[in-house]
């Protein structure tokens, strides 16, 4: 009998443990069937303060401390792996580093893989937004303003050029900085439910999120943001706040339009498919490391009530607004009402008194 019971025992132990390291074919399965995210994680980060060729009035002071942020929170919750993730600041941030860095990328990638690019510091542009023919220029470390030497930047469309030779499954731009409208298509409705992440995961895209502005703006009066940019601020902090295990870019998208735009002086972020870089309708999925998830459902249910309490404070703040406008209405009408019977009576006093 004892011989029986050990026996027994063993033979569970065993079994757990083959099946805890994938041993037991059916516990390899399930987890394949869970973990869909086949290929490697890059990222290339830009921030810029400090322009050699530009005056003091045009150094920014959010940019750096902003792009580090960002990188801190993909690779301690999202599992950006150090040796996948190239980092520029600065100084080091030159025309020539930052087209190295594109170039070394095109070699390292597979199809697999997913890549995030972000850049803070100054844009520029060209031409005139109105008419649409606007180029536009992320400026370097040691770029000049590009009145003087454009070919010291570099252009918007050809940064989306590099992205068309890429063999990346999918590609996710976010522009501290000002980024051509002229290069942003449409949005369209994305797959939603349970399986949205797994399915949008399959086809390529290349998307960009841009913040609206010409270079980062921290509020300085907002010590609760401790200096970084009103846009940097939100999308770390969605990024930090997120438990979800997979997080779709249009996600991200949504919340941060809500939240920054609702900052006095915030001014809507856009996104959407980059033009002619390739996209076939995916999207780019945050995979966040297994000791930050929560339940899936619970988690969407989180963020839709965000949403909804996000739009619910937006639309009192438009209600308060229209209130307000209203009664200056109602009292210019009265006030018009009463001259109106001064005016007559006026009339009518001249009328007696001829």
């Amino acid at each position: 009998m004892r011989h029986s019971r050990r026996f027994v025992t063993d033979g569970l132990l065993g079994f757990l443990l083959l099946a805890l390291t994938g041993m037991v074919p059916w516990a390899g399965e399930a987890r394949a069937a869970e973990e869909f995210i086949e290929g490697n994680y890059w990222a290339l980060i830009i921030g810029i303060d400090k322009y050699s060729a530009l005056a003091e009035d045009k150094q920014l002071q959010s940019a750096r401390k902003d792009a580090e942020a960002v990188a801190v929170v993909l690779r301690n919750r999202y599992g950006f792996a150090q040796e996948r993730m190239i980092e520029l600041y600065d100084e080091a941030a030159t025309r020539k580093a930052v087209f190295k860095a594109f170039s070394n990328l095109r070699r390292e990638l597979t199809g697999k893989d997913s890549l995030f690019v972000y850049f803070a510091g100054h844009g520029a542009y060209e031409g005139r937004i109105e008419k649409h023919n606007e180029i536009g220029f992320w400026m370097l470390a040691d770029s000049e303003e590009p009145s003087i030497d454009p070919s010291s930047s570099i252009q918007n469309t050809q940064i989306r050029d590099f992205f068309v030779g890429y063999p990346a499954r999918h590609i996710f731009l976010v522009s501290d900085a000002f980024f051509s409208a002229k290069l942003v298509g449409k949005t369209s409705a994305l797959v939603r439910g349970k399986d949205a992440a797994r399915m949008l995961y399959k086809d390529k895209s290349r998307w960009v999120l841009t913040s609206g502005k010409s270079f980062p703006e921290p509020d300085l009066a907002d010590k609760s943001k401790k200096g970084h940019s009103v846009f940097a601020w939100h999308l770390v902090k969605l990024l930090e706040a997120n438990t979800a295990p997979y997080l779709l870019g249009a996600d991200i998208v949504e919340l941060l339009a809500v939240r920054v735009s609702n900052e006095k002086q915030g001014k809507l972020p856009r996104s959407a498919p980059i033009i002619a870089a390739g996209d076939e309708g995916g999207q780019f999925v945050f995979q966040l490391l297994p000791e930050f998830r929560k339940d899936d459902e619970a988690e969407k249910a989180r963020l839709e009530a965000e949403k909804g309490a996000e739009k619910a404070k937006a639309a009192a703040r438009d209600k308060v607004r229209l209130d307000t406008e209203k009664a200056k209405v109602d009292a210019a009408q009265k006030e018009l009402e009463e001259l109106e019977r001064e005016l007559k009576k006026a009339e009518e006093a001249l009328k007696k008194g001829k």
